[in-house]
């Protein structure tokens, strides 16, 4: 009898030896599927948040300043998401509905198309995974590949092609023990967008990144700080109806790349890029 324990147990024994040896990587889809499983999605969310652009207009050499933005996002699954910046004087919101997008400001519309900035909310708001997933590709990451990488002395599975030289690649990075995402990098128009997510907090069932801190080809370019979050629903569709905001809002010029030139039109975080990018380049 003991004989035949000890035939039976040896196999067993390399057999786990081997498997610790060798850790399993899980597929795009399935790694997707246990990130939002574990940040959960409620049928509405309502972030009050502050975002401190860095004003490089007015860099010096000096002394650092920053553009104080107070800001208000709704999301709204599965992919309803509107963005108000209370702070400001007139109404300037972005407003997107799957594949639709409009930014209005002063009372026109100034962009059809999301800042390049602003692309940390994708992997907040599309929390189904063939969505997120598409979202992805739509960015530039290849997500055919997944691999284990070190990331602030954390194990960290990478959905992305590792470049062979230095430049910082493009993808996603997602806690192997927590399941929470941490790092976002894309590549849009010609600049390299890095978003960290920090400090994972919990509503009900609801996680959401309290900081978030976004860099433009390796400089600083915005924090983000979460001063409250809340789940709620039953909002009005008109808030997310695209075509009814085109309808309501003037183009002065009929040309939106004429407007965003114009002064006093284009978005803050827009004219901060920029020049953000004229003065590092």
């Amino acid at each position: 009898m003991n004989k035949k324990i000890l035939i039976l147990f040896f196999p067993l024994f390399f057999i786990l030896v081997a498997g610790n040896g060798e850790a399993f990587v899980p597929q795009t889809p399935h790694l997707l599927n246990l990130m939002i499983h574990k940040i959960k999605q409620p049928a509405g969310l309502v972030v009050h948040q502050t975002r401190n652009v860095m004003d490089v207009s007015k860099a010096a050499g000096v002394e650092t300043k920053t553009i104080q933005l107070d800001e208000k996002l709704v999301y709204v699954s599965p992919d309803k998401f509107r963005s108000e910046i209370i702070s400001s004087d007139v109404p300037r919101f972005s407003v997107e509905s799957g594949p639709q997008f409009v930014k209005v400001a002063d009372g026109k519309i100034v962009s059809l198309e999301k800042s390049s900035v602003d692309f940390y909310t994708d992997i907040l708001l599309y929390r189904d995974h063939d969505s997120l997933l598409q979202q992805l590709v739509l960015a530039g990451v290849d997500t055919e590949r997944v691999s284990f990488q070190r990331l602030d002395n954390k194990i960290c599975y990478f959905i992305g092609q590792t470049p062979l030289n230095q430049k910082e690649p493009k993808g996603l990075w997602i806690e192997k023990e927590s399941f929470f995402p941490v790092r976002y990098v894309i590549e849009k128009n010609g600049w390299t967008i890095r978003f960290q997510y920090e400090n994972w907090q919990r509503v009900s069932k609801t996680w959401y990144p309290m900081q978030t801190t976004i860099f433009v080809d390796d400089q600083l370019f915005a924090r983000i700080d979460v001063r409250r979050f809340e789940l709620k629903s039953g909002f009005p569709a008109a808030l997310f109806d695209v075509n009814s905001i085109r309808g309501r809002y003037p183009v002065s010029s009929g040309n939106l790349e004429e407007d965003k030139k114009a002064p006093g039109q284009i978005d803050e975080l827009d004219r901060q890029i920029e020049i953000f990018r004229k003065l590092y380049e």
